[in-house]
């Protein structure tokens, strides 16, 4: 049985990502902690947001924070789910399917990815449902990111 400890963050798709940045800085008044070509992650007094113009996912998915991801993935696999994977289309597939996007911060055995200041994984339960879960790791947000 896997065990969440509490809400980790949501991730947004979104068409335009530099719209949304904007829309999002507006909104919480400042810029986000993380941006690259197309994700930008929003943290800071207890809101954690992402936004992502890439395809992987096509709905608000809602990632679970956990204290250790590996262990929390095997609980998960074992319980039905299948570990997905980001490949190079920006799309998630079932790992071992395709292969992974490129990049060394993909586990390709499990679809772990690292993150500036987290560890996450995407599954799919037995049900079709995603399963996101996510690890923080210390980071010094202050230092530029961009």
């Amino acid at each position: 049985m896997a065990r969440f400890i509490g809400f980790g963050n949501v991730v947004l798709p979104v068409r335009d990502l530099p719209a949304s940045i904007a829309a999002w800085t507006a909104l919480l008044g400042g810029p986000p902690a993380f941006q690259s070509d197309d994700f930008a992650a929003f943290s800071g007094d207890g809101v954690e947001i992402g936004l992502t113009a890439a395809p992987w996912v096509d709905h608000p998915l809602v990632f679970w924070a956990v204290e250790d991801i590996e262990q929390e993935h095997r609980a998960l696999v074992a319980a039905g789910a299948t570990a997905m994977t980001e490949i190079s289309d920006g799309s998630l597939a079932e790992v071992g399917t395709a292969e992974a996007a490129a990049g060394d911060n993909i586990d390709p055995a499990t679809g772990i990815v690292d993150m500036p200041g987290a560890r996450l994984a995407v599954l799919k339960a037995a049900d079709g449902n995603l399963i996101a879960i996510t690890q923080e790791v210390p980071m010094d947000w202050s230092a530029d990111q961009s």
